[in-house]
Formats: structure tokens, sequence, C-alpha cells
């Protein structure tokens, strides 16, 4: 069996083109990025829980099924815009209806979500973990502010201002 180096091109390129799209996606779209910094914070939290394989599983599908939905409304959004640059109805009702499935599945991951960590003990037990750590308030403190400036400030946070190097002259 040959392999081919134009299929391997290919599939290389396809890859990037992926990774282009979900870059797209956090750098133009606030939602996304609040989906992001929310199963981030929610990730972190769910090793101090103490989360099971099969309870590891069921989360990393929700957060997976609410980003899969923001992007599939952007590209929406996009087509959307591309077909009908001034305001149509039928655009309209395209485009809420995209937003539509968003909030649905951010729910079900919300329900999701307290159903996984509704246990009294345990999550008074983890809160209380977070609290009297040092490290890990200091860690979850970060991530708060963190993700707070990248939900608003986007992507623009990690540019330098027009005109500066990463280089420094001395």
């Amino acid at each position: 069996m040959k392999i081919d180096k134009q299929q391997i091109r290919g599939l290389v390129k396809s890859f990037l083109y992926a990774f282009r799209g979900l870059w797209l996606c956090i750098r133009n779209e606030r939602n996304m990025r609040i989906h992001l910094v929310v199963a981030v914070v929610v990730t972190i939290f769910s090793l101090v829980f103490g989360l099971t394989a099969l309870e590891y599983a069921v989360l990393i599908l929700a957060m997976g099924f609410v980003i899969v939905a923001e992007m599939v409304n952007t590209a929406i959004e996009a087509l959307v815009d591309l077909q009908s640059p001034a305001y149509d109805s039928l655009a309209r009702i395209a485009k809420d209806v995209a937003a539509g499935a968003v909030l649905i599945a951010a729910g079900v991951a919300v329900l999701v979500g307290i159903g996984l960590f509704w246990k009294p003990q345990k999550l008074l037990a983890a809160l209380a973990c977070v609290f009297t750590s040092p490290f890990l308030l200091i860690l979850f403190a970060v991530l708060i502010t963190a993700g707070t400036l990248f939900i608003f400030k986007g992507t623009e946070m990690f540019r330098l201002p027009k005109g500066k190097s990463s280089r420094t002259r001395g």
C-alpha cells in the first residue's frame, strides 16, 4: 500500500482549516469565549470535586455539545449575512433559531452540571477545600479574572499595541 503525498497534504490542510475555524470562532464570538471559560473553570473544579470516569465522560460530552452548537450557530450567522446583507425576516428567523439551539445546549449542560455536582456534602467539602487552600483560592481567582478579561477583551489581550514589537531594543 503506497501512501499518496497529495492525500496526506489534503488531510493536513483539512485539519488546519478546522483549527482556523475554531480560532475564528474564539476570536470573534464572545459567547464562545464564555463557553470556554466556563468549561475550564468547571473542569478544574471537577478535579477538586472528584468525578468518576463516567461522570467525566458525561461532562465532556455536555461541554462539547455546547461548543459545537456555538460553532454551528456562528457558521449559520456567517452564511445568512453573506446571503442577506440587508435585513430580512427569514434571515432573522434562521439566526434566532440557531441562537436558540445554543441556548438549549447550554441549558442542558447546566442541568448536566447540576446532576453531576449536586451532592451537597461532597460539594461543600470541595468548596471548603478551595476556600481553605491558598493555592486553590489564588488559582480560581486568577482563572476568574483572566477568564473575565478573555471574555470581554477577547484575543486582543494577547496582542501587543500597534507599533510595538515583541523584541525590546536596548
